[in-house]
Formats: C-alpha cells, sequence, structure tokens
C-alpha cells in the first residue's frame, strides 16, 4: 500500500476528496493564478460563480501574490471558503486549491434570495441555482478549520493549527469604519496591542490596567461589517492568534500554545452573543498569561515532566489518565509518579487538582459562568468537592473568590 507521504498533491487531493465525500455534498476547485477554474468536483458551476460574484475569487488572487497561508474566506449569508496554496521549487504560487462553501447554519429562503440576488442569476436559472444552494453542506466553523488544515496538509505538507490561519470576510474593510464609528488612532491601538502582547510573554499577572487601557483605544479589527456580533468573533479570533505567538515566543512549547489557541478560536466561533465573545477573550487571555508564568518560574523539570505538565495544561476539561501520561513519555506508570514528585513536589493527581483550580480562578474572575458549570467543565465531580478543593488550596470560597477579582 502507498504511504501517503509518498502520494503526489493530485493523489493526496484524491483522497481528501474521497474522504470528504464520506460527509455528504462537497466542492474542491483548483484555480491557476489567473483564476481560471482548472477542475472541480461540482457537477455544475453555479457555485463557481457565486464564489467570483461575492468578490472573493478577485481577493484569493491579490492574497496569493505576497501570502501563502491557509486562507478563510466568507460571505454575510454565513458562507466559507477554504483556500490552500501549490507552490512550486521556487516558491511561488502555482495552483489555489479551494474547499467549499459550507454553511454554518441551514440556510433559510430569505438568505438564499439574497444570494441569489447579489449573484445576478439569470431569472431562468434561479430554481436550479436555489436547488444548488439548498445542498450546500451545514458543519460547525470548528469541522471547516479542522478540514482545511486536512487540505492544506495534502497540498503543502505543513502541519499548521487554527491560529495560523488567515480570516477574511468579504465585507471587512481594514481602511475604513462605519459611519457612526469614531476615528482610531492607530498609533495608541498598536502601542496598546505591542503592551498586552509584552504581557504575555513576560506572564505577567499584573495585566489588569494593560487590558483596560487597550479596550479604552480599540474598537477591535477594523470592520464595514454592521453585524456587531461577527465583528467581536472576528476581533476575538485575532487576539487569540496574536497572543499564542507571544505565549510560544515567552516559552510555551508550540503544541501547548496552538492547542489552548486552537481550542479558545472554536469555542468564541460558536458564540451566541458579544459578551459571550468577550468573555472567552478574558479567559484566554488571563490563561495564556497564567500558564506562561509558570512555565517561565517552574523549576527546571526534565522533558518527560514538562512533557507531562503540558498535556495535563491543555486537557484539564477532560479525564486524564496516568497510564495514557506514562506512555506518552515511555515511562512506567510506577517510574512516572517517583519522578514526578521528586521535580515538582507534588504527585500528578495534586498537580492535576492544582492546575484546575488554577484553570477555576481565571473563569471565576473573566466570565458569569456558573460555579456548578464551572465544577462540572473542570472534572470535579460535584460542586461541593470543587469547593472544599478551591477553599483548601486557595484559602476562600470560590464565590468569595469571584467578588473580590472579578475583571470583566
Amino acid at each position: 500500500m502507498q504511504k501517503f507521504h509518498e502520494m503526489t498533491i493530485d493523489e493526496k487531493l484524491a483522497c481528501f476528496s474521497e474522504l470528504m465525500s464520506c460527509g455528504g455534498d462537497f466542492n474542491l476547485s483548483t484555480y491557476d493564478t489567473q483564476g481560471n477554474l482548472i477542475a472541480s468536483t461540482a457537477s455544475s458551476r453555479a457555485l463557481h460563480k457565486l464564489f467570483e460574484a461575492a468578490g472573493l475569487l478577485e481577493y484569493l488572487l491579490k492574497y496569493s501574490k505576497n501570502h501563502k497561508e491557509l486562507l478563510i474566506l466568507s460571505i454575510a449569508q454565513g458562507l466559507l471558503w477554504a483556500a490552500s496554496f501549490e507552490t512550486d521549487s521556487d516558491d511561488n504560487v502555482t495552483f489555489i486549491h479551494v474547499y467549499g462553501p459550507v454553511a454554518t447554519m441551514d440556510l433559510t429562503a430569505e438568505t438564499i434570495a439574497v444570494m441569489i440576488n447579489n449573484s445576478k442569476i439569470t431569472e431562468s436559472w434561479r430554481p436550479k441555482f436555489r436547488k444548488i444552494l439548498r445542498q450546500i453542506p451545514v458543519v460547525m466553523s470548528s469541522v471547516l478549520f479542522q478540514q482545511a488544515i486536512m487540505l492544506n496538509y495534502c497540498v503543502t505538507g505543513e502541519k499548521v493549527g487554527v491560529a495560523d490561519m488567515v480570516f477574511y470576510s468579504v465585507n471587512s474593510s481594514r481602511d475604513s469604519a462605519a459611519p457612526d464609528m469614531p476615528k482610531r488612532d492607530r498609533i495608541q491601538t498598536y502601542m496598546a496591542e505591542q503592551e498586552l502582547l509584552r504581557m504575555v510573554r513576560e506572564g505577567n499577572l499584573f495585566y489588569k490596567k494593560a487590558l483596560e487601557h487597550a479596550a479604552s483605544v480599540s474598537l477591535g479589527v477594523g470592520s464595514g461589517d454592521e453585524n456587531a456580533l461577527r465583528h467581536a468573533i472576528t476581533s476575538q479570533v485575532v487576539f487569540i492568534s496574536l497572543c499564542t505567538r507571544a505565549a510560544i515566543e515567552g516559552g510555551l512549547s508550540p503544541e501547548t500554545a496552538y492547542t489552548k489557541g486552537d481550542a479558545y478560536i472554536s469555542d468564541v466561533m460558536q458564540c451566541r452573543s458579544v459578551t459571550d465573545a468577550a468573555q472567552i477573550g478574558h479567559t484566554m487571555y488571563a490563561d495564556f498569561i497564567q500558564t506562561v508564568h509558570n512555565r517561565r518560574n517552574a523549576n527546571l523539570f526534565s522533558p518527560a515532566v514538562q512533557s507531562c505538565c503540558d498535556y495535563i495544561d491543555t486537557h484539564l476539561e477532560s479525564a486524564i489518565e496516568l497510564e495514557k501520561l506514562a506512555r506518552r513519555v515511555g515511562y512506567s506508570e510506577y517510574y512516572l509518579s517517583r519522578k514526578f514528585k521528586t521535580e515538582t513536589g507534588m504527585s500528578i493527581n495534586e498537580y492535576i487538582r492544582e492546575a484546575r483550580i488554577n484553570r477555576a480562578k481565571i473563569l471565576l474572575a473573566t466570565t458569569e459562568m456558573s460555579i456548578q458549570n464551572i465544577s462540572d467543565r473542570l472534572c470535579f465531580g460535584n460542586r461541593s468537592f470543587f469547593a472544599d478543593t478551591f477553599r483548601k488550596i486557595v484559602g476562600t470560597p470560590p464565590a468569595e473568590y469571584r467578588n473580590q477579582n472579578r475583571k470583566l
């Protein structure tokens, strides 16, 4: 059997197409650098016409002249595409592979009518085009991101995370603001952003004033989009991506940083309110700073023990088994337990409990999540055990801690 890494790009894309077809209708198209449609799995050119009419093809071609990062494109009606760039031996883009569209929610008759009108479809074509739009697969954003990562790996052979993606909406405009939006002082915004990222790189726990100052001078990512929720989500995705890279610069391993970043981006993409998006941003920022702080101030652990710590810190919301940790570093459970306690001063279970309590402190300070939900999310079993554990480690009950440390 031929190994995956030995396949040509065309063979890998054929494999990708076969896997995607298991989930229903989908479309994979290939363009040259002039925008000509070279190949497509779709039976009709209608989706290509939609992509072109929305202005996405034009943007894609401009983007490909200077960039090659995995690109996610979207239009206001909730359709998304992923684009990956094939290059030659001189690193020049030769072909662009586009997966999509997919919808993040069921398309209503009204939404379909808007897309048809915007695409300037002739009257005779409208019934057929309406049928094609109804067949567009509906997936969660997080699922699309994983599919995009798979596509990019087939095309480039590079393993990337969600934080590596570039996002573009047909409505976005970095150079103009909505009529009722005050003009932004970009120098102050840049300086405030750099201060926030410096805090992450340093693991500086005294970040509250910097966060408040940034909020006072920045309106988020510039956007002509009138949808406040979409604007908030876009801003948080960009902020999470920047913090992910800053955390790596601060000493966090790429595996840990990208795992955190990907999880927070997945959460924020599914928000249903501006408040939820803001809370996730606060939680993410505090979490990254705390994690970098712990890493920079930790004892010099061995690679095996540090690997276990990294795994624990990124899997606090799921069951963590000693057997899996031991298998991860190639030690017996007995030897790992002894080595871990010798180096950290606590058992693995004690470390897990303390790490979960540290995460609970962040959630209490930055979200409106109930104490019961925090207990459930961090696998404490019941609220009483969570409250007792929290009090023993922190010195105060969860509710009192929240009142004293609220950062929203």
